[in-house]
């Protein structure tokens, strides 16, 4: 097969991916339309690829999130500190958010 033609399944399994399809009625999809094995294969791996790739970007948005997060809870818990305030919201609200984004950015990134 020429590369036009793989380009066609890819196009078909991106619109088909897009409109809600899962991998088995993908699959299915591809199989009605005729083409080897291998060609399928590509495409679903070509589909898993871009989902990883748009996972680990937003894990990277909920890394630095977190972090901010992580710091402006520590820069308010020393300035609250310092001044007598109630460093209880600071402390311990500020920096559970920011261990949960920063968490669940970690988790986007490596793929789980």
């Amino acid at each position: 097969m020429n590369t036009s033609a793989n380009n066609e399944f890819l196009q078909l399994v991106s619109t088909l991916h897009k409109e809600g399809y899962n991998m088995d009625q993908i699959t299915l999809q591809l199989k009605e339309k005729g083409g080897p094995e291998t060609i399928f294969q590509e495409a679903i791996n070509h589909l898993k690829q871009l989902k990883l790739l748009r996972k680990r970007s937003t894990g990277f948005a909920c890394c630095g999130i977190g972090i901010a997060l992580l710091v402006v809870g520590c820069m308010l818990t020393v300035l609250l500190y310092n001044s007598g305030g109630d460093i209880k919201l600071a402390m311990y609200g500020l920096t559970t958010l920011g261990v949960i984004f920063a968490l669940k950015g970690l988790v986007d990134i490596l793929g789980w």
